[in-house]
Parts: C-alpha cells; structure tokens; sequence
C-alpha cells in the first residue's frame, strides 16, 4: 500500500535507462514476435477487493486498471488540462458552455463476459462512486458533477454544475467504469464482501485468471479484447514483504519493483539484470495529531487540541536529520500536504523550523515544566505522555519512530510505541482511535484528494477520512477557491493560501516524501510511463522474443504455484 499503510514495497516503474526502454511513442506492437512474456510485480499487501469505488490502497488500484478501464487515461505528459488518451471512449466534446462534456464510446468496446459496453453503464458507475452508501473515499471530488446521462447508447454526457480548471480530470478519469448488469442488483451497503470485488468482469485488457490468498494475483490476456490484445501473456501481482524483496529481485524471482530503503535499493540496483531511475515523489508522511478524543468527535483532545503544544513537538524534531539520516536520497523533507511533483505545490511557504530550545520554553509556557529530579514534563501532576500508532506493515515507519521518540524524550516527552499490523491500523484510523498517528499519503496530481483528508465536512463525517479531526473554514474557502479556478495560473494564489493556513495550524508534523526508486529486468520494454501511474499503458509493454526467461514461455495457461 502506498503511504496509505506504506511506504509500502510501492510497485511503481521507470523508464529504463537504455533509451530503447525509454520509448514513449511505442504502442502495442504490429510484429507478432513482441506478443508474450510475463513479468512478476512485487506488492506488498493484497487486495481486499477489486471493486474500483473501494479502492484504499494504491496496490488495488493497480491491479483494477489491469481489468477495469476510465472514459480516458492521463497521458504520458501527465497535465491535467490537455493530456489524455482514449480508453472505452474514443473522442469527446464539448457544449459550447462548458458545462457539459460528451463521451463517445467505442462500439466494439465489450465487457469480458460478452455484452457490449453501453453509455448506460456510465450512467450506474457515477452513480455508484456518488453514492455515500458505497463508501468511494474520493467522492467528494465528484460534487461539481451534477449529472450523468445517456444521449444514446454509446453516448455519455457528463453535466457539471460550474466551469472549473479539473472538469475533464474528474470526468474522464476518476471513475473505473463498472458493468450495471452485473452489480445493478448488488446490494450497496455491502459491496466489499461481494462476490464480484474477488471476481471482477471488467472491459479491460487484462482479465483474473487466478487469485492466491496471501500469495498472488494473476493476470490473463484478454485476447478478444476490443483495443487488441496485449503484448504479454500474464502480468503476477506478488505478495512481497519488505524482508525478501530484496532477495527476490537479486535471484531475478521479481520484475519490477519500487524501494524505499536505500540499503535494499543499492543492493538490487547494483545487479546487472536491473535498470533503476528516480521518479518524482506522490507520497507524503507524517505525525498525526487528533483534535478530538479518540472515538468521541464532540470532545477536545486533553493534548492535542491546543496548537501551541502541536507547534512544539514539531519545533522538537529536526526533520532534516531524521530524514537524510535514514533515507538518504531516497526521501526529502515535507512542507505540507503536498508533494513537489503536483502542480498547485508550493514549497516556498514558511514551515515550522528545527528549534530546540525554542521548543522547550513554549512547553514550559503552556505549563508543561519538567520537575526536579525527573525525565518526563508535567503540568498539574499530568505527565506529557502520549502513544503514537504506527503500522508494522512499514519498515520506514517503525525505524523512524524510535528516533523521533528519541528526539522528544530529550524535551520531556514520553512517548509510547503503539504498533499494530496493517488492518489493524487501518481500523483504528477509520475509527479515529488513537492520540497520534504515523501516517502516510499518496496524492495525484491534482489537489482535489485534500477535501477527502482535511475538510470540515470530511471531519464531520462519521465515514470521513479526515481522521485527525483537523477543522477551519479558512483552509476549505480557499481550497475550494482553488479548484474553482478555471486554470491552474488563477488557482495557484489559492492553493497557495490554503497550504499556508494548515500548516500554521500545524494539524500534523509533515515529515518526508519518498520519491521512487525504480527497478524494473532489463528485458521488459515499458511504454506510457505516466509518473503517477507506471501501470497505465502496462498491456502494451513487451518483452523481445530473444531475451524472453523460462517463465515468459508459460502461455495463457494459469500457472500452477
């Protein structure tokens, strides 16, 4: 999982370093001797679905792009305003005032078990994704779309309440388009534990061929696939603890892998049979604070309501040294909920500075002195002590909470290690059970995902993830100010206002984004490499008939393991 649990073993790809692996213009290959080959993906935590609205993880999310399709993808460019590819749609308008776009299907477009793909089941997946029943953690990103509607039956028009600068992106793109004549039926409420979320019937060129609790997920050419057939064979989504990726890779049991450690990384990078590159960052982490008390929104934190004390643990932590220390190149410092790679980021703005001794006289304005003789402050017999989650899932986590617990037991804080495993944490998160959390996210280009974590209204809601509690007003006027722009140069002043006010309130300590480290078999031909979705254009990578390894020979067969 990337940063949702992570930094999880993010599966992410580069371009090989040779420029023949670097091929952006190629496409699926006319030349017969390019169609087969496999290639094994390490992932590090298995889905608990394949139904696309329940994506929480970036591991799901990759795996479903493989059998479900958009209307169009982001191109290779990745620029939210002009770049994009056809996927079941192959074109689109739109009405003179902007307030509406029409999507053409392709008619040969069909779904892996025979009917063909119809506007109508554009109309039933907007309104499954909208649906607060369902549960689609980015639904708020769907709110300016007032409508979705079919002209004909090829034709599906998205209707938008006001012109905005992101209006194609979350049209075209958001949405996995879903077969209505199988889930129309289903019932809303419990759609995770559906049959259909472990086996999916997508349009996608990719189709399940066999699911390995703990183990694996494999991947089968849909060979009557409208687009085509894909140049590879099978595509194996392999469990991979952090623990044997790197033997895994070196052996050559594993394709294609992302690290966030540098130990693994120099030592897989450094085999001949690996290409590496560093892609831009989409993943930020850091210390959580709850506003509220753990489990009951109505009540201040005892701690962490009051900004002053928030600001001092972040005044305590030299972020600079906690981050070069332990991920050299491979992470840099956070300024906010954002990364650099995304477009409205803006690492200028003022963020709370290493200081010490800055940090140990607030605390003791707040009343939280430390008493002779002992190690811990205290402010009217209560001692400064708090527990921070952490998932053990994460090997960057676990490492760097030891030194961050380290760095405030130096200021009079103790600090208690709560480490669970992964849907534990997850569970807690949901539930808002905890005092601080070591958390983590990944981002898309767009800033939109911010209401869905920060928001007043997300705060509000009992199914939010805005699990910290965070609220002002202040920070939503201008966010949303931001995505109603009609371009990203007016709305870059208010994205830039909406960062600056959430991070003076210091609702977390931003500590690092990881950028992406990339290893990938030197045989693989990778096309459609977007930085924040390596995996788009993966039915058109291929392998070259001479450098094809035993198990490239394995067919469409399902392989027995």
């Amino acid at each position: 999982m990337r940063e949702s649990i992570g930094p999880r073993i993010r599966i992410l790809v580069a371009c090989a370093l040779a420029a023949a692996a670097c091929d952006r213009g190629t496409t699926k290959s006319d030349d017969a001797s390019a169609v087969g080959g496999s290639i094994i993906i390490a992932m590090q935590n298995e889905p608990r679905s394949l139904l696309p609205p329940l994506i929480n993880q970036i591991d799901e999310k990759v795996v479903e792009d493989q059998i479900f399709e958009p209307l169009a993808w982001l191109g290779d460019e990745g620029h939210l305003d002009r770049d994009y590819r056809p996927g079941l749609a192959d074109s689109w308008s739109w009405e003179r005032d902007s307030t509406a776009i029409v999507f053409h299907l392709n008619p040969k477009a069909r779904w892996q078990d025979g009917p063909p793909v119809r506007a109508s089941d554009v109309r039933f997946t907007f309104g499954l994704y909208a649906d607060s029943v369902v549960g689609f953690k980015d639904r708020s990103s769907l709110a300016r779309i007032d409508s979705v509607t079919a002209r004909d039956s090829v034709t599906a028009v998205f209707w938008f309440k006001n012109r905005y600068a992101e209006q194609f992106y979350d049209a075209a793109t958001r949405l996995l388009i879903l077969p209505e004549h199988l889930l129309a039926r289903e019932p809303r409420a419990t759609m995770l534990t559906s049959t259909f979320g472990r086996q999916p019937v997508g349009s996608g060129r990719f189709r399940l061929g066999k699911w390995t609790p703990n183990a694996s997920i494999e991947l089968l050419a849909d060979t009557a696939n409208y687009h085509g057939r894909p140049n590879l064979d099978r595509v194996v989504f392999a469990v991979t603890d952090v623990n044997s990726l790197s033997t895994r890779l070196t052996t050559g049991e594993i394709d294609l892998a992302e690290v966030s450690t540098p130990a693994v990384f120099r030592t897989a990078s450094a085999q001949p049979d690996l290409r590496a590159r560093m892609n831009p960052a989409y993943d930020y982490s850091f210390l959580l604070f709850n506003a509220r008390q753990r489990k009951q929104r109505r009540q201040p934190n005892a701690l962490f309501a009051d900004v002053g004390l928030r600001r001092a643990i972040s005044m305590g932590l030299d972020r600079g040294k906690l981050v070069r220390s332990q991920f050299d190149s491979l992470a840099i410092v956070s300024t906010g909920p954002m990364t650099r790679a995304q477009p409205l980021a803006d690492s200028t703005i003022r963020t709370i500075a290493y200081d010490s001794a800055g940090a140990a006289r607030l605390l003791d304005s707040l009343g939280w002195t430390l008493p002779a003789g002992k190690t811990v402050r205290e402010r009217r017999g209560q001692p400064l002590k708090f527990s921070v989650l952490v998932p053990t899932v994460s090997a960057n986590r676990m490492t760097m909470i030891v030194a961050i617990q380290e760095s405030l037991r130096k200021l009079g804080m103790e600090v208690v290690v709560d480490a669970v495993d992964g849907n534990t944490f997850v569970g807690r998160l949901g539930a808002r059970d905890f005092d601080v959390v070591f958390d983590g996210r990944h981002v898309e280009p767009s800033v939109s995902g911010l209401r869905a974590f920060w928001s007043v209204a997300s705060a509000r809601d009992a199914n939010g993830q805005n699990y910290g509690n965070y609220e002002n007003p202040r920070f939503d006027a201008h966010l949303d100010s931001a995505l109603a722009a009609r371009d990203l140069a007016s709305a870059r002043p208010h994205a830039t206002q909406a960062f600056e006010t959430i991070v003076a309130d210091v609702p977390a300590v931003w500590l690092y984004e990881t950028r992406t480290a990339m290893l990938m078999h030197k045989r693989i031909r990778p096309v459609h490499l977007v930085s924040t979705a390596w995996w788009a254009g993966l039915a058109d990578w291929s392998i070259p008939a001479a450098e094809r390894l035993p198990r490239d020979r394995v067919g469409l067969r399902v392989a027995s393991r």
